[in-house]
């Protein structure tokens, strides 16, 4: 979920300020929630990859598992935008300024990556406990951002998965951690959809 941070802090309304000056804090959520429908196809995204992690395991090398955990993440935006395509959703509002700060907040997990690799090469059976609890983590301010209780269950759900499964069933931990993420997204996806539905903006 890293934005392109240049673009962000590069937009006009960004640096000078602009119409949203005028509007209040509620028109800006609700348009960002209209406009991008809670950033619900990156949870999307998140299931496919969390799946692939899943099933990978049982198709690759540990070695090679352990390292696509680390890299493969990455991939999870560009899917995301490429599912938010085909839905018609837009998720790089650069002209609301709570969307910029729904990409601020996403682009901390880009300094996760020197965590993960240390962890790869000191403690590898740990990465889906280190990367489950960092990644789910980062997904509690868009309760605020987006006025979404789903994203409190993602939050929970994803780091509580990754504290219990990845913590104390370690041998398991490359199956059952990204098999309950991918879960727990699909979840919050049903959840989003549900509050969409019941609070149209």
């Amino acid at each position: 979920m890293i934005m392109n941070c240049y673009t962000i802090l590069s937009s006009p309304h960004f640096m000078k300020g602009g119409t949203f000056m005028s509007k209040t804090l509620v028109n800006l959520q609700n348009e960002l929630i209209a406009e991008t429908q809670k950033g619900f196809p990156i949870l999307l995204s998140g299931v496919i990859v969390f799946l692939v992690f899943t099933l990978m395991y049982f198709v690759l090398p540990i070695e090679a598992v352990r390292l696509i955990w680390i890299f493969g993440l990455g991939a999870i935006f560009p899917i995301g935008i490429f599912i938010s395509k085909i839905l018609g959703v837009s998720l790089n509002s650069t002209d609301n300024p709570l969307g910029i700060l729904g990409g601020i907040v996403a682009a901390p997990q880009a300094f996760y990556i020197p965590v993960f690799i240390i962890v790869y090469m000191k403690i590898p059976e740990y990465l889906p406990f280190t990367i489950g609890l960092l990644a789910g983590s980062h997904f509690l301010p868009y309760i605020w951002i987006y006025k979404s209780k789903a994203y409190l269950f993602v939050t929970l759900g994803t780091c509580f998965s990754a504290l219990i499964l990845g913590g104390f069933f370690v041998d398991y931990a490359f199956t059952v951690v990204p098999l309950a993420i991918s879960i727990v997204y699909g979840i919050g996806v049903v959840l989003i959809q549900r509050e969409l539905k019941v609070k149209p903006v």
